[in-house]
Protein backbone atom coordinates (compact mmCIF):
# COMPACT_ATOMS: atom_id res chain seq x y z
CA UNK A 1 0.00 0.00 0.00
CA UNK A 2 1.40 3.37 -0.95
CA UNK A 3 1.85 6.15 1.57
CA UNK A 4 -1.15 8.05 0.15
CA UNK A 5 -3.35 4.95 0.29
CA UNK A 6 -2.24 4.28 3.87
CA UNK A 7 -2.96 7.89 4.82
CA UNK A 8 -6.44 7.69 3.25
CA UNK A 9 -7.16 4.38 5.00
CA UNK A 10 -6.04 5.84 8.34
CA UNK A 11 -8.26 8.90 7.81
CA UNK A 12 -11.26 6.71 7.00
CA UNK A 13 -10.51 4.61 10.09
CA UNK A 14 -10.58 7.81 12.17
CA UNK A 15 -13.93 8.83 10.69
CA UNK A 16 -15.40 5.39 11.34
CA UNK A 17 -14.18 5.36 14.96
CA UNK A 18 -15.76 8.77 15.46
CA UNK A 19 -19.07 7.53 14.07
CA UNK A 20 -18.97 4.35 16.14
CA UNK A 21 -17.81 6.03 19.33
CA UNK A 22 -20.20 8.97 19.46
CA UNK A 23 -19.14 11.55 22.02
CA UNK A 24 -16.47 9.23 23.42
CA UNK A 25 -14.23 9.56 20.38
CA UNK A 26 -13.81 13.08 19.09
CA UNK A 27 -11.05 13.21 16.49
CA UNK A 28 -8.64 16.09 16.47
CA UNK A 29 -8.23 18.25 13.41
CA UNK A 30 -7.13 16.26 10.41
CA UNK A 31 -5.24 16.94 7.24
CA UNK A 32 -6.57 15.63 3.96
CA UNK A 33 -4.07 13.26 2.40
CA UNK A 34 -2.45 14.38 -0.82
CA UNK A 35 -4.22 13.50 -4.01
CA UNK A 36 -7.56 11.82 -4.54
CA UNK A 37 -8.52 8.74 -2.55
CA UNK A 38 -7.38 5.50 -4.13
CA UNK A 39 -10.07 3.81 -6.23
CA UNK A 40 -10.33 0.83 -3.87
CA UNK A 41 -11.27 3.20 -0.98
CA UNK A 42 -13.86 5.32 -2.82
CA UNK A 43 -16.85 3.09 -1.95
CA UNK A 44 -15.79 3.04 1.69
CA UNK A 45 -15.41 6.83 1.74
CA UNK A 46 -18.87 7.26 0.22
CA UNK A 47 -20.41 4.91 2.80
CA UNK A 48 -18.77 6.88 5.61
CA UNK A 49 -20.01 10.14 4.11
CA UNK A 50 -23.57 8.76 4.00
CA UNK A 51 -23.31 7.74 7.66
CA UNK A 52 -22.01 11.18 8.57
CA UNK A 53 -24.88 12.88 6.72
CA UNK A 54 -27.44 10.66 8.51
CA UNK A 55 -25.87 11.53 11.86
CA UNK A 56 -25.93 15.24 11.04
CA UNK A 57 -29.61 14.97 10.14
CA UNK A 58 -30.39 13.05 13.34
CA UNK A 59 -28.58 15.67 15.40
CA UNK A 60 -30.62 18.41 13.75
CA UNK A 61 -33.85 16.58 14.61
CA UNK A 62 -32.71 16.01 18.21
CA UNK A 63 -31.69 19.67 18.54
CA UNK A 64 -35.12 20.80 17.34
CA UNK A 65 -36.84 18.46 19.83
CA UNK A 66 -34.76 19.79 22.71
CA UNK A 67 -35.47 23.37 21.63
CA UNK A 68 -39.22 22.63 21.66
CA UNK A 69 -38.98 21.04 25.11
CA UNK A 70 -37.04 24.00 26.47
CA UNK A 71 -39.57 26.42 25.01
CA UNK A 72 -42.36 24.46 26.70
CA UNK A 73 -40.54 24.49 30.04
CA UNK A 74 -40.01 28.25 29.80
CA UNK A 75 -43.77 28.76 29.53
CA UNK A 76 -44.39 27.11 32.91
CA UNK A 77 -44.75 29.85 35.50
CA UNK A 78 -42.33 29.62 38.41
CA UNK A 79 -43.81 28.52 41.71
CA UNK A 80 -43.33 30.69 44.75
CA UNK A 81 -43.07 28.86 48.04
CA UNK A 82 -42.04 30.40 51.27
CA UNK A 83 -41.36 27.11 53.01
CA UNK A 84 -41.86 23.38 52.81
CA UNK A 85 -45.12 22.25 51.27
CA UNK A 86 -45.32 19.18 53.51
CA UNK A 87 -43.44 17.62 56.38
CA UNK A 88 -42.32 14.00 56.08
CA UNK A 89 -42.72 12.51 59.56
CA UNK A 90 -42.33 8.86 58.51
CA UNK A 91 -39.24 8.88 56.49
Amino acid sequence: MTDDAAAWAALLDTFERALDGGDEHVPEAFARPAGPPPEHLVARARAILERQLREIEALGVARAEVARELATLRRIPPTQTSGPVYLDVRG
